[in-house]
């Protein structure tokens, strides 16, 4: 599945495919564009302290806290504060607590007779930069998942996982201008359409050549990859309204 649409998933009538939304431990920052995106979700987990961001953010509106409670937590619990809803300890320290709300996305599937969620991370990148990495890691070591997609939301970015191949991404008011390619784990030569700095047949890599602070200059851009590269563009949450 190589047709993308990453910021679908804010549109007010909901994406053209749903998600699952897991809210992972950073502060929610547009509180608006989560409760978008909440809106929008089939299935709400929360990983861990994301209990505690997701609490926080409505602190001074429990009215509209006790609208946001998540269908379950997960993790392994070294996070959460003693406020928040019925949650299930995973004693598993070689597995993050994104990918233990994965692992729980797939039982409610199961359980709800559906599959092939999409995956959104809010607050996935940003704060810790060892967490940044983990999430990241999560969109390589899922990337054999051909019938899903992962989106880490962040206060600035979309960021999703290209693998090796063709890809078409549609842009819209929610994302852009600024973008980038980014080949982490191992080199990619890499060609592009609709950049304002297009890529022919480059090789990219950490120490040589990196697209990053490129522009989007049309509404679908192409990247044609020899190699899993990461895909990164600006989110514009006041046009989420």
């Amino acid at each position: 599945m190589n047709d993308w649409a990453p910021s679908s998933i804010l549109l007010p009538q909901g994406p053209p495919k749903p998600f699952c939304l897991i809210q992972l431990n950073q502060p929610i920052v547009h509180v608006h564009l989560f409760e978008r995106l909440w809106a929008n979700a089939t299935i709400r987990l929360c990983a861990d302290g994301g209990t505690n961001r997701l609490y926080d953010a409505f602190e001074n509106s429990p009215e509209k806290r006790d609208k946001h409670l998540p269908d379950e937590i997960r993790g392994d619990l070294d996070s959460i504060r003693p406020e928040g809803v019925t949650v299930t300890r995973i004693e598993d320290q070689n597995s993050t607590d994104f990918t233990k709300c994965v692992c729980l996305m797939k039982e409610k599937e199961a359980k709800l007779g559906i599959k092939d969620l999409d995956v959104v991370a809010m607050s996935a990148i940003g704060g810790r930069f060892d967490q940044t990495i983990a999430s990241i890691n999560t969109l390589y070591f899922m990337k054999h998942e051909k019938n899903r997609h992962y989106v880490l939301v962040s206060d600035e970015n979309l960021t999703i996982l290209l693998d090796k191949g063709i890809h078409h991404l549609q842009c819209s008011e929610y994302d852009g201008p600024t973008c980038g390619v980014m080949p982490i784990g191992s080199p990619a030569t890499i060609t592009t359409k609709g950049l304002e700095w297009n890529l022919d047949n480059t090789p990219c890599f950490f120490g040589g050549m990196v697209s990053t602070s490129n522009a989007i200059a049309a509404e679908c851009v192409v990247i044609e990859t020899d190699s899993p590269v990461v895909w990164t563009s600006e989110l514009r949450p006041e046009n989420v309204k």
